[in-house]
Protein backbone atom coordinates (compact mmCIF):
# COMPACT_ATOMS: atom_id res chain seq x y z
CA UNK A 1 0.00 0.00 0.00
CA UNK A 2 1.69 3.32 -1.06
CA UNK A 3 0.77 6.17 1.24
CA UNK A 4 1.37 9.73 0.15
CA UNK A 5 2.40 12.37 2.51
CA UNK A 6 4.36 16.01 3.36
CA UNK A 7 7.92 15.56 3.26
CA UNK A 8 9.86 15.16 6.39
CA UNK A 9 13.25 16.63 7.03
CA UNK A 10 13.61 12.73 8.19
CA UNK A 11 13.38 11.37 4.98
CA UNK A 12 16.37 13.90 2.83
CA UNK A 13 18.84 10.82 3.13
CA UNK A 14 17.02 8.25 1.81
CA UNK A 15 15.88 10.67 -0.67
CA UNK A 16 19.71 11.54 -1.65
CA UNK A 17 20.59 7.67 -2.17
CA UNK A 18 17.55 7.26 -4.26
CA UNK A 19 18.41 10.52 -6.19
CA UNK A 20 21.62 9.08 -7.33
CA UNK A 21 20.20 5.86 -8.49
CA UNK A 22 18.26 7.92 -11.06
CA UNK A 23 20.21 9.91 -13.64
CA UNK A 24 18.29 11.58 -15.89
CA UNK A 25 18.67 9.93 -19.95
CA UNK A 26 18.75 6.80 -21.18
CA UNK A 27 20.93 3.93 -21.71
CA UNK A 28 23.32 5.75 -23.87
CA UNK A 29 23.55 9.47 -22.68
CA UNK A 30 22.39 10.27 -18.99
CA UNK A 31 23.02 12.81 -16.42
CA UNK A 32 23.20 12.82 -12.82
CA UNK A 33 24.14 15.30 -9.84
CA UNK A 34 25.42 14.60 -6.45
CA UNK A 35 23.65 16.90 -3.84
CA UNK A 36 24.71 18.01 -0.92
CA UNK A 37 20.71 19.06 0.39
CA UNK A 38 17.78 17.34 -1.04
CA UNK A 39 16.06 20.55 -0.39
CA UNK A 40 18.06 23.42 -0.89
CA UNK A 41 17.01 23.76 -4.82
CA UNK A 42 13.13 24.33 -3.30
CA UNK A 43 14.50 27.13 -0.72
CA UNK A 44 15.25 28.93 -4.13
CA UNK A 45 11.84 29.59 -4.30
CA UNK A 46 9.55 31.64 -2.24
CA UNK A 47 6.41 28.94 -2.19
CA UNK A 48 7.55 25.60 -2.57
CA UNK A 49 6.47 21.84 -1.37
CA UNK A 50 7.79 18.12 -1.90
CA UNK A 51 5.52 14.97 -1.45
CA UNK A 52 6.91 11.53 -0.41
CA UNK A 53 5.32 8.10 -1.49
CA UNK A 54 6.16 5.59 1.50
CA UNK A 55 5.42 1.87 0.97
CA UNK A 56 5.75 -0.23 4.41
CA UNK A 57 7.19 2.19 6.40
CA UNK A 58 10.01 3.41 3.62
CA UNK A 59 10.46 6.61 0.94
CA UNK A 60 10.53 5.34 -2.26
CA UNK A 61 9.70 8.33 -4.24
CA UNK A 62 8.67 11.97 -4.32
CA UNK A 63 7.13 14.66 -6.16
CA UNK A 64 8.60 18.68 -5.85
CA UNK A 65 6.89 21.77 -7.53
CA UNK A 66 6.78 25.37 -6.75
CA UNK A 67 4.22 27.74 -7.31
CA UNK A 68 5.04 31.14 -9.43
CA UNK A 69 2.76 34.38 -9.97
CA UNK A 70 2.50 36.54 -13.06
CA UNK A 71 1.11 39.92 -11.45
CA UNK A 72 0.84 40.96 -15.27
CA UNK A 73 -1.74 38.26 -16.45
CA UNK A 74 -2.72 38.16 -13.02
CA UNK A 75 -2.22 34.35 -13.81
CA UNK A 76 -1.06 31.63 -11.36
CA UNK A 77 0.88 28.42 -12.67
CA UNK A 78 3.11 25.92 -11.03
CA UNK A 79 6.60 24.25 -12.03
CA UNK A 80 6.99 21.02 -11.17
CA UNK A 81 10.74 20.73 -10.58
CA UNK A 82 10.81 16.95 -10.56
CA UNK A 83 9.09 13.04 -9.88
CA UNK A 84 11.82 10.85 -8.71
CA UNK A 85 10.76 6.52 -8.08
CA UNK A 86 13.12 4.10 -6.94
CA UNK A 87 13.81 2.06 -9.73
CA UNK A 88 12.85 -0.95 -7.91
CA UNK A 89 9.51 0.32 -7.33
CA UNK A 90 9.00 2.05 -11.03
CA UNK A 91 5.73 0.20 -13.26
CA UNK A 92 3.49 0.55 -9.95
CA UNK A 93 1.94 3.49 -10.51
CA UNK A 94 3.44 5.31 -7.83
CA UNK A 95 5.13 8.15 -10.19
CA UNK A 96 1.41 8.74 -11.68
CA UNK A 97 0.10 8.72 -8.10
CA UNK A 98 2.29 11.36 -7.38
CA UNK A 99 1.52 13.68 -10.06
CA UNK A 100 -2.14 13.36 -9.44
CA UNK A 101 -1.69 14.40 -5.96
CA UNK A 102 0.38 17.27 -6.63
CA UNK A 103 -1.84 18.67 -9.32
CA UNK A 104 -4.87 18.30 -6.91
CA UNK A 105 -2.41 21.00 -4.52
CA UNK A 106 -1.66 23.51 -7.42
CA UNK A 107 -5.26 23.20 -9.04
CA UNK A 108 -6.98 24.31 -5.29
CA UNK A 109 -4.48 27.17 -4.96
CA UNK A 110 -5.95 28.20 -8.18
CA UNK A 111 -3.29 27.60 -10.77
CA UNK A 112 -3.97 27.85 -14.46
CA UNK A 113 -1.13 25.03 -15.70
CA UNK A 114 1.78 23.22 -14.69
CA UNK A 115 4.82 23.02 -16.50
CA UNK A 116 8.55 21.42 -16.51
CA UNK A 117 11.42 20.54 -18.42
CA UNK A 118 12.94 17.02 -19.40
CA UNK A 119 15.98 16.37 -21.21
CA UNK A 120 15.85 14.91 -24.78
CA UNK A 121 17.29 11.32 -24.14
CA UNK A 122 15.18 10.81 -21.25
CA UNK A 123 12.65 8.42 -23.09
CA UNK A 124 10.54 7.43 -19.53
CA UNK A 125 10.17 10.53 -18.48
CA UNK A 126 8.69 11.70 -21.91
CA UNK A 127 6.43 8.54 -22.31
CA UNK A 128 4.70 8.54 -18.82
CA UNK A 129 4.35 12.82 -19.10
CA UNK A 130 2.32 12.15 -21.99
CA UNK A 131 0.09 9.69 -20.18
CA UNK A 132 -0.26 11.97 -17.74
CA UNK A 133 -2.10 14.11 -20.15
CA UNK A 134 0.51 16.75 -20.59
CA UNK A 135 2.06 17.82 -23.85
CA UNK A 136 5.62 18.76 -25.76
CA UNK A 137 5.01 22.41 -26.20
CA UNK A 138 8.34 23.66 -26.72
CA UNK A 139 11.97 23.33 -26.42
CA UNK A 140 15.36 25.33 -25.83
CA UNK A 141 18.81 24.75 -26.12
CA UNK A 142 21.74 24.27 -23.03
CA UNK A 143 24.85 24.79 -24.70
CA UNK A 144 28.21 23.87 -22.53
CA UNK A 145 31.38 25.52 -23.39
CA UNK A 146 34.52 24.11 -22.40
CA UNK A 147 37.11 26.24 -20.57
CA UNK A 148 41.03 25.46 -22.01
CA UNK A 149 42.79 28.41 -23.19
CA UNK A 150 42.86 31.81 -23.41
CA UNK A 151 40.27 33.95 -25.74
CA UNK A 152 40.93 37.21 -27.22
CA UNK A 153 38.88 39.98 -25.79
CA UNK A 154 37.61 42.97 -28.02
CA UNK A 155 39.53 46.07 -27.03
CA UNK A 156 37.02 48.18 -28.11
CA UNK A 157 34.68 47.39 -25.08
CA UNK A 158 35.10 47.77 -21.15
CA UNK A 159 33.75 44.66 -18.91
CA UNK A 160 33.43 44.98 -15.53
CA UNK A 161 31.42 43.79 -12.43
CA UNK A 162 27.84 45.87 -11.97
CA UNK A 163 27.55 48.70 -9.92
CA UNK A 164 24.64 50.22 -8.21
CA UNK A 165 24.50 53.22 -10.52
CA UNK A 166 24.37 50.56 -13.58
CA UNK A 167 21.35 48.73 -12.51
CA UNK A 168 18.67 50.81 -13.68
CA UNK A 169 20.42 50.78 -16.91
CA UNK A 170 20.78 46.69 -16.97
CA UNK A 171 17.49 46.16 -16.06
CA UNK A 172 15.91 48.15 -18.32
CA UNK A 173 18.02 45.97 -21.01
CA UNK A 174 16.93 42.91 -19.18
CA UNK A 175 13.36 44.03 -19.51
CA UNK A 176 13.24 44.73 -23.29
CA UNK A 177 15.06 42.08 -24.47
CA UNK A 178 12.62 39.47 -22.99
CA UNK A 179 9.89 41.47 -23.12
CA UNK A 180 7.36 39.12 -24.26
CA UNK A 181 8.62 36.06 -23.48
CA UNK A 182 6.07 33.39 -21.58
CA UNK A 183 7.44 33.46 -17.80
CA UNK A 184 9.21 36.33 -17.63
CA UNK A 185 7.96 39.64 -15.37
CA UNK A 186 9.72 42.45 -15.49
CA UNK A 187 11.87 43.63 -13.51
CA UNK A 188 12.20 46.43 -10.85
CA UNK A 189 15.83 47.75 -9.90
CA UNK A 190 14.43 46.18 -6.53
CA UNK A 191 13.44 42.75 -7.72
CA UNK A 192 16.40 42.23 -9.65
CA UNK A 193 18.51 42.67 -6.74
CA UNK A 194 16.80 40.62 -4.75
CA UNK A 195 16.12 37.92 -7.14
CA UNK A 196 19.88 37.46 -7.88
CA UNK A 197 21.28 38.12 -4.36
CA UNK A 198 18.70 35.50 -2.83
CA UNK A 199 20.58 32.82 -5.12
CA UNK A 200 23.94 31.40 -3.30
CA UNK A 201 26.86 32.03 -4.65
CA UNK A 202 25.43 34.44 -7.18
CA UNK A 203 24.84 37.57 -6.52
CA UNK A 204 25.20 41.01 -7.98
CA UNK A 205 29.04 40.67 -6.89
CA UNK A 206 29.05 37.88 -10.11
CA UNK A 207 27.07 39.74 -12.72
CA UNK A 208 28.89 41.45 -15.17
CA UNK A 209 28.18 44.76 -17.80
CA UNK A 210 29.90 45.44 -20.82
CA UNK A 211 30.08 48.90 -21.84
CA UNK A 212 30.57 50.48 -25.35
CA UNK A 213 31.42 54.53 -24.98
CA UNK A 214 29.50 53.88 -21.56
CA UNK A 215 26.37 52.83 -22.51
CA UNK A 216 25.98 49.24 -21.57
CA UNK A 217 25.62 47.26 -24.89
CA UNK A 218 25.22 43.74 -23.25
CA UNK A 219 25.24 41.95 -19.59
CA UNK A 220 25.10 38.76 -17.85
CA UNK A 221 25.57 36.49 -14.30
CA UNK A 222 27.34 34.03 -13.58
CA UNK A 223 26.44 31.23 -11.22
CA UNK A 224 28.23 28.75 -9.76
CA UNK A 225 25.84 26.57 -9.67
CA UNK A 226 28.25 23.19 -7.84
CA UNK A 227 27.12 24.57 -4.65
CA UNK A 228 23.97 22.64 -5.07
CA UNK A 229 25.76 19.83 -6.38
CA UNK A 230 28.26 17.97 -8.38
CA UNK A 231 27.24 16.63 -11.80
CA UNK A 232 28.35 14.02 -14.09
CA UNK A 233 27.36 11.95 -17.24
CA UNK A 234 26.59 8.51 -15.92
CA UNK A 235 26.45 7.15 -19.54
CA UNK A 236 28.68 8.89 -22.17
CA UNK A 237 27.57 8.19 -26.18
CA UNK A 238 29.98 6.19 -27.59
CA UNK A 239 31.52 9.29 -30.29
CA UNK A 240 32.13 11.40 -26.61
CA UNK A 241 34.58 8.20 -26.07
CA UNK A 242 36.38 7.97 -29.47
CA UNK A 243 36.52 11.99 -29.00
CA UNK A 244 37.60 11.59 -25.17
CA UNK A 245 40.67 9.27 -26.36
CA UNK A 246 41.76 11.30 -29.45
CA UNK A 247 41.39 13.99 -27.20
CA UNK A 248 43.77 12.36 -24.76
CA UNK A 249 46.16 11.94 -26.88
CA UNK A 250 46.25 15.56 -28.87
CA UNK A 251 46.33 16.93 -25.61
CA UNK A 252 50.15 15.52 -25.08
CA UNK A 253 51.12 18.62 -27.44
CA UNK A 254 48.20 21.04 -27.68
CA UNK A 255 45.35 22.18 -24.91
CA UNK A 256 42.29 20.43 -26.09
CA UNK A 257 38.60 21.11 -24.60
CA UNK A 258 38.00 18.33 -21.67
CA UNK A 259 35.33 15.26 -21.99
CA UNK A 260 34.29 13.87 -18.98
CA UNK A 261 34.42 10.19 -18.27
CA UNK A 262 31.19 8.45 -17.36
CA UNK A 263 30.79 8.80 -13.31
CA UNK A 264 33.62 11.58 -13.22
CA UNK A 265 31.68 14.55 -11.47
CA UNK A 266 32.80 18.18 -12.50
CA UNK A 267 31.47 21.81 -11.07
CA UNK A 268 28.92 23.94 -13.54
CA UNK A 269 28.37 27.43 -14.25
CA UNK A 270 25.32 28.93 -15.76
CA UNK A 271 25.76 32.03 -17.41
CA UNK A 272 22.33 33.81 -16.20
CA UNK A 273 20.28 36.53 -17.62
CA UNK A 274 22.55 37.01 -20.83
CA UNK A 275 21.39 39.96 -23.03
CA UNK A 276 22.60 42.55 -25.71
CA UNK A 277 22.21 45.51 -27.66
CA UNK A 278 20.37 43.77 -31.21
CA UNK A 279 22.87 46.15 -32.81
CA UNK A 280 25.93 45.11 -30.35
CA UNK A 281 26.03 41.01 -30.76
CA UNK A 282 30.14 41.67 -30.67
CA UNK A 283 29.64 42.96 -27.09
CA UNK A 284 27.91 39.46 -26.03
CA UNK A 285 30.68 37.53 -27.69
CA UNK A 286 33.32 39.90 -25.53
CA UNK A 287 31.36 38.70 -22.34
CA UNK A 288 31.62 35.48 -23.10
CA UNK A 289 35.16 35.22 -24.11
CA UNK A 290 35.66 36.96 -20.71
CA UNK A 291 33.56 34.54 -18.91
CA UNK A 292 36.27 31.72 -20.79
CA UNK A 293 39.34 33.59 -19.45
CA UNK A 294 37.57 34.22 -15.85
CA UNK A 295 36.78 30.42 -15.15
CA UNK A 296 40.26 29.07 -16.87
CA UNK A 297 41.77 31.04 -14.48
CA UNK A 298 39.28 30.05 -11.17
CA UNK A 299 40.54 25.99 -12.44
CA UNK A 300 37.07 25.50 -14.20
CA UNK A 301 36.27 23.44 -17.04
CA UNK A 302 33.12 24.45 -18.73
CA UNK A 303 30.09 26.92 -18.33
CA UNK A 304 26.60 26.48 -19.70
CA UNK A 305 24.26 29.08 -21.11
CA UNK A 306 20.38 27.76 -22.05
CA UNK A 307 17.75 30.06 -24.38
CA UNK A 308 15.05 29.32 -26.53
CA UNK A 309 15.68 27.94 -29.74
CA UNK A 310 14.81 31.05 -31.64
CA UNK A 311 16.78 33.09 -29.23
CA UNK A 312 19.27 35.82 -31.29
CA UNK A 313 21.87 34.62 -28.43
CA UNK A 314 22.02 31.18 -30.09
CA UNK A 315 23.44 32.26 -32.96
CA UNK A 316 26.41 33.83 -31.04
CA UNK A 317 26.97 30.93 -28.71
CA UNK A 318 27.45 28.75 -31.32
CA UNK A 319 30.51 30.00 -32.67
CA UNK A 320 32.03 29.04 -29.65
CA UNK A 321 31.78 25.10 -30.83
CA UNK A 322 29.82 24.19 -27.60
CA UNK A 323 28.06 21.15 -27.08
CA UNK A 324 24.13 21.55 -27.54
CA UNK A 325 21.24 19.33 -25.38
CA UNK A 326 17.94 19.82 -25.99
CA UNK A 327 15.41 19.84 -23.34
CA UNK A 328 11.78 20.20 -24.00
CA UNK A 329 9.41 22.26 -22.37
CA UNK A 330 5.64 20.52 -21.18
CA UNK A 331 2.92 21.71 -19.82
CA UNK A 332 -0.76 20.76 -18.65
CA UNK A 333 -3.81 23.00 -18.38
CA UNK A 334 -6.02 22.58 -15.27
CA UNK A 335 -8.11 25.06 -16.53
CA UNK A 336 -8.97 27.28 -19.86
CA UNK A 337 -6.69 26.74 -22.77
CA UNK A 338 -3.56 25.28 -22.95
CA UNK A 339 -0.43 27.81 -22.17
CA UNK A 340 2.02 29.13 -25.29
CA UNK A 341 5.61 29.16 -23.92
CA UNK A 342 7.29 30.29 -26.70
CA UNK A 343 9.43 32.17 -26.91
CA UNK A 344 10.10 31.33 -23.26
CA UNK A 345 12.37 32.99 -20.42
CA UNK A 346 13.78 30.34 -18.28
CA UNK A 347 14.03 30.89 -15.00
CA UNK A 348 17.91 30.16 -14.12
CA UNK A 349 16.86 28.20 -10.36
CA UNK A 350 14.34 25.71 -12.47
CA UNK A 351 17.49 24.42 -14.24
CA UNK A 352 19.19 22.57 -11.42
CA UNK A 353 18.74 18.97 -11.94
Amino acid sequence: MVLIRPFEKGDSTTMLDIEKLCPQGNENYAMGIDKKDIIARYELYDNWNVLVAEEEGNVVGWIGWTVKHDPRKEETYAYFTEVMVHPEFRRKGIAAKLDMEAEKNVRDIGSAYIYGYIFEPNDASQALTEQLGWSNVGEFKLCAISVYKKADLAQKFEIERINENDIPEAVSLINSYYSGCAHFVPYTTESFGSYVNKIPAYGLENFWVVKDKGKIAACAGLWDCSVMGDMCFTKIPLTWKVMRGVFGLLGLFAKMPKIPAEGEYFKNYYVTDPVFKPESPEAMSSLIRYFNNFLLDAGRDFFTCQMDADDPLFDIIKKFKPSVDTWYVYAKALEGEPPELSPLYIDIRDLVL
